[in-house]
């Protein structure tokens, strides 16, 4: 990251690439839940699954657009997303929280609004 770069961009890291892998790549937004960590899987995130991929929308205030993406609660898809929580929860946003899960967002890409406002 240069010295011009935002603070509010996304990294491009191995542990992000890793989540763009399970999406479509026009994907700026996903959306993951992930299995309440207890005492019995010592704090870890165990399981977790992809549960919606997104695209900003053309300008801000606006919902996001949902792209054609199923639910992948495959093995691989909950291992990347229980790694990527384990390691770097403060870069994705809590949504939502019950007893039994957690649903939080991860953000791709910045949206094209705000590369309008440093220009």
């Amino acid at each position: 990251m240069g010295p011009y770069a935002s603070p509010d961009q996304p990294r491009r890291t191995p542990a992000m690439d890793t989540l763009r892998a399970l999406v479509p790549d026009s994907a700026d937004v996903i959306r993951v839940r992930a299995a309440t960590p207890t005492a019995a899987t010592s704090w870890a995130w165990t399981r977790a699954e992809v549960i919606g991929a997104y695209q900003w929308p053309p300008h801000e205030g606006e919902p996001l657009h949902s792209l054609d993406h199923p639910v992948d609660d495959s093995t691989h898809a909950s291992l990347t997303v229980c790694e990527f929580l384990t390691t770097h929860q403060h870069a994705a946003s809590l949504d939502r929280a019950g007893d039994a899960t957690y649903t939080f967002s991860v953000r791709l890409s910045r949206p094209r609004w705000e590369d309008w406002v440093d220009a």
